[in-house]
């Protein structure tokens, strides 16, 4: 049996770039060049350093090295009156069969068989364990015999400007070959990634049903998991987001080995610090400053308070919320993690036992809720009653629809209410909030609805915050941050 060359990457639908064209004009050669420096007469010029020309290599020996590993996800649900079907992509990872794929394609799903599409075959799954926070899964193929497979990229870290080739199922139409390069690497703050994605950008042709499947480097090493695409009509544009392949096997590794991911949780909500005075000797340009400290949370038991810059987790530098919010997470339960704060202008070392992360599906029924972080011990029993506590913000809000989401130009990806006023005299007439914004995350929560900016605001409220942090979407597109008084 023909082995596929290891390789390994996870893909998702939401985002997926635009078809590579015109290779024959790409065929003239990339011309080393050398730099002159600056003259009296003139400014730094750029020479091709003997100009040859010479054609794109083939990439079909590593298309046929790879391609029996890459498989069709089918996930079917049933409603009890009907039977829907959607397709994404995914690949093999392991002689036994065990496949990669995104959450999103397997969600609600009873039934999930995957193809392959070099030998028309089709196997039914069982799902080995999902990590929600990166939108990945792990399956298993149902068989008696053994499969091709990929491995992970390992060695440098791939750049800006290298080419990749990305295989997986568009539309559902068949498996389908692309070949690009990665656009750009980190640092796309306006992307909804989540706290624990830092996507690569590719122009690699990637559509609606390539979720899950690979990205390839050119010696078929799998640097990341096709994931999503920016596009204003729902097909590709070119700009594709892949999860790293760092990421992806940290993730997929730990489902295979416990059927689940743990993450460490702190208990502290955290915006990226803000500095005024870059003339300040004491200025600092990174740093997570915390929002608010949950009560009974990990944080809040060793000490971190408000306001508390967290400028290092376990001796890594974090730039911003992300970072330290990630950093955070890579410990277990029960694991101590040291930080480096500055409190008063002053740095201190301080060192918190973290508890276990909640679900994300738990996390998203709190945001709605008025339930902070609960120690283990008091997960059971009954369910406390609701303080009754004036949250009255001064914000007249509206939930909304797709329908004006899109005429407002909002990304399908993005979540919000939308401001429609402010009331005079209110906590928020002074806050340079006004109608026509959406409020897009609260306290760096996400808003999907003013259900939950309410309760997020009761949270606050609760916890005895004197003001909440907001993320928003200005009319004109750009977002921007309030600080609303409570």
């Amino acid at each position: 049996m023909k082995t596929a060359k290891s390789f390994n990457i996870l893909l998702r639908s939401s985002y997926l770039p635009l078809a590579l064209i015109g290779l024959s004009a790409m065929a003239v050669a990339q011309q080393p060049v050398t730099v002159s420096p600056p003259t009296q007469s003139g400014p730094i010029v750029a020479r091709a350093v003997n100009p040859v020309t010479v054609g794109l290599p083939s990439i079909a020996d590593l298309v046929e090295s790879v391609s029996p590993a890459v498989v069709n996800v089918i996930a079917r649900s049933n409603d009890g009156q009907t039977t829907s079907e959607g397709e994404g992509s995914g690949f093999v990872i392991s002689a036994k069969g065990e496949v990669v794929t995104n959450q999103h394609v397997i969600a609600g799903a009873s039934d999930i068989s995957v193809g392959f599409a070099t030998t028309g075959r089709e196997y039914p799954v069982s799902i080995i364990g999902i990590d929600e926070e990166t939108d990945l899964a792990v399956l298993q193929i149902k068989a008696n015999h053994g499969f091709p497979y990929v491995e992970w990229h390992q060695g440098k870290p791939v750049r800006i400007g290298e080419w990749v080739v990305a295989i997986g199922n568009p539309f559902g139409i068949g498996q389908s070959t692309s070949l690009g390069v990665i656009s750009a690497i980190g640092g796309r703050e306006r992307v909804d990634s989540g706290a624990f994605i830092d996507y690569i950008q590719t122009d690699a042709t990637i559509n609606r049903g390539n979720s899950g499947g690979p990205l390839f480097d050119l010696k078929g090493n799998v640097v990341g998991v096709n994931s999503a695409i920016y596009s204003p009509t729902g097909a590709s544009v070119g700009i594709g987001f892949v999860i790293p392949h760092q990421e992806a096997e940290w993730v997929v590794n730990t489902i295979r080995r416990h059927g689940y991911v743990e993450r460490g949780f702190l208990g502290a909500g955290l915006r990226t610090a803000e500095y005024s005075a870059e003339s300040d000797p004491s200025f600092r340009n990174s740093g997570a400053t915390v929002n608010n400290v949950v009560a009974g949370s990990p944080a809040q038991q060793y000490g971190l308070e408000m306001d508390d810059v967290i400028l290092s987790v376990n001796g890594v530098a974090t730039r911003n919320s992300v970072e330290a919010t990630r950093e955070i997470a890579k410990a277990r339960p029960g694991e101590k993690v040291t930080f480096v704060i500055e409190r008063a202008e002053e740095l201190k070392n301080l060192t918190v036992v973290v508890g276990k992360r909640p679900s994300k599906e738990k996390l998203d029924r709190q945001a709605s809720g008025v339930s902070g972080y609960v120690p283990q011990a008091r997960e059971t029993g009954r369910a406390e009653t609701k303080p009754q506590i004036n949250i009255d913000t001064g914000i007249i809000m509206a939930d909304l629809s797709s329908t004006f989401r899109d005429a407002i130009g909002m990304r399908p990806d993005q979540v919000g209410v939308y401001i429609e006023t402010i009331l005079q005299g209110s906590k928020a007439a002074g806050t340079g909030l006004r109608s026509g914004m959406v409020i897009m995350e609260a306290d760096n929560k996400p808003v999907p609805d003013s259900k939950a900016f309410k309760s997020i605001i009761l949270n606050a409220k609760l916890a005895k915050q004197n003001s909440i942090y907001l993320k928003v979407r200005q009319a004109n597109g750009k977002v921007g941050y309030a600080n609303l008084p409570l």
